[in-house]
């Protein structure tokens, strides 16, 4: 396999999909926590699990980018990824918080039309509880 390919395309998604079972972890013990503080509201699984995840692949997204930065390797591609890891990050920080902006920020930055259709769903199910700020 092209050392390329390994180096700006399997690392990173490997190193997402690690992030797939402590996010999942930490979005059910948030949740636990929220239904013990505000017992009246919907679960929220989903979301801080996003909002881990996504806060996580930014990350990883934007330390992509510098490797490939560093090592000479497509760096135009390289900085639009480091800034789109760090939107998703930042806007997967404001799903994690239940903040409104986040989730109006993240469903377009998820770049997969399926979970635009789930992720709106979803959120216009608990438009009401979540704030702006």
């Amino acid at each position: 396999m092209n050392s390329m390919v390994v180096l700006s395309v399997v690392v990173p998604f490997l190193l997402a999909a690690a992030l797939f079972g402590p996010s999942y972890v930490l979005a059910l013990k948030r949740n636990r926590q929220l239904g013990t503080d505000a017992p009246e509201t919907q679960t929220y699984t989903w979301g801080y699990f996003l909002g881990y995840s996504g806060i996580g692949t930014g990350l990883f997204m934007v330390l992509a980018g510098m490797v490939l930065i560093a090592a000479g390797l497509y760096t135009g591609w390289a900085w639009i990824g480091i800034l789109y890891g760090v939107g998703l990050a930042i806007a997967s920080y404001g799903v994690l918080t239940r903040r409104r902006w986040g989730w109006l920020v993240h469903i377009p930055l998820s770049l997969n039309m399926g979970l635009w259709a789930f992720n709106s769903v979803y959120f216009s199910n608990r438009w009401r509880e979540l704030p702006w700020h």
